[in-house]
């Protein structure tokens, strides 16, 4: 009798054994990261990203380069792609299906919000123009049929001077690049790129010296930046802080988000951000634009898209969930 329980013990262990062994085997071993093209800042940010992740998560992170994210983000909706980068106003007209973006790709979610992306127009340094107001009837670059994202940022800035492009000269190129060169090779008076871009570096020493001129920074400007350009807001530049920045000067700003499918696991999610809080560090020795990074900035009271089961988990663990998050939440969820 003692040896038919002992046997039916034995098998009962082997089955709970065999009960325990998919939860294992499910547990995710690899995902994907999509960013803009190799050599451009958010490649840069998600190889660092990856690399941090890697190192303290189960996960190996494989960095998945494309064009854009409207390359990317239809492959994330259907649970292809794991994460992502991209900034806060592609978020919000992607999730929502409007102005570049005709279909709604609402199955992104927000894993933590990470640094900025600053941009605005820059002029030679010994140019009168000191806001994009004075920038009517001069010759900018515009169209960028290649990078409409780009086209709609440039116009929400000439926005908050009450300008449109039917208020300039336009001069058409296809992408930042092109922009660049025209400003360049004086065909323009002014560039658009974003702060600490090697183009305006370039500019900055070929040219004598650059510098960025201000969008207008009113309660009406900020409303017509965000009317053209939802997601992105005006900041203050403090003076010397970066190149072209000679005065304290009001740029137009994007939150730079880390996001991921809705299908990506509670667990794997979790993992992710707990890695990138506790090694926070990490992220500024793996690429400098990292820094800005920090741990206070991950749970945003502005975000524009939820944020995943897996992230509110572990911020909840950290006790910086709170009851205003909890409503912001619900409120994009039902939007």
């Amino acid at each position: 009798m003692k040896r038919i329980c002992f046997e039916r013990l034995v098998v009962h262990l082997a089955g709970l054994m065999l009960a325990v062994v998919p939860v294992k085997a499910a547990e995710q071993r690899s995902a994907t990261l999509a960013t803009h093209a190799v050599g451009s800042l958010y490649n840069a940010l998600g190889t660092g990203i990856a690399t941090v992740i890697s190192r303290h998560t189960p996960m190996t992170v494989r960095v998945q380069p494309f064009a854009g994210p409207p390359a990317w983000l239809p492959s994330m909706n259907t649970g292809e792609t794991d994460m992502g980068v991209l900034t806060s106003a592609d978020a919000v007209i992607s999730y929502k299906g409007i102005i570049l973006y005709k279909k709604s790709y609402n199955n992104t979610r927000l894993l933590i919000v990470g640094g900025v992306l600053q941009l605005s127009f820059y002029v030679p340094k010994n140019s009168p123009i000191e806001t994009v107001a004075h920038l009517k009837g001069k010759r900018i670059p515009a169209d960028y049929r290649a990078t409409p994202i780009v086209r709609l940022s440039s116009t929400a800035a000439l926005a908050t001077g009450g300008l449109t492009y039917n208020d300039i000269v336009k001069v058409p190129v296809s992408d930042l690049q092109a922009g660049a060169q025209a400003f360049m090779e004086g065909r323009t008076d002014a560039g658009w790129h974003s702060l600490g871009s090697p183009a305006v570096e370039e500019a900055n020493a070929r040219k004598g010296g650059v510098k960025f001129v201000s969008v207008i920074s009113t309660p009406e400007g900020e409303k017509r930046m965000a009317d053209v350009y939802p997601g992105s807001y005006p900041s203050i530049v403090k003076a010397g802080s970066a190149t072209g920045i000679v005065k304290d000067t009001a740029v137009l700003t994007n939150d730079i988000y880390l996001v991921a499918s809705k299908d990506l696991s509670e667990e794997a999610a979790h993992d992710a951000v707990r890695a990138l809080w506790e090694f926070n560090q990490e992220l500024g020795a793996a690429y400098p634009a990292l820094k800005a990074w920090r741990r206070e900035r991950m749970v945003a009271q502005n975000a524009v898209i939820p944020y995943h089961p897996g992230a509110v988990k572990f911020f909840k663990e950290k006790q910086i969930w709170n009851k205003e998050m909890e409503a912001i939440q619900t409120k994009l969820l039902t939007r």
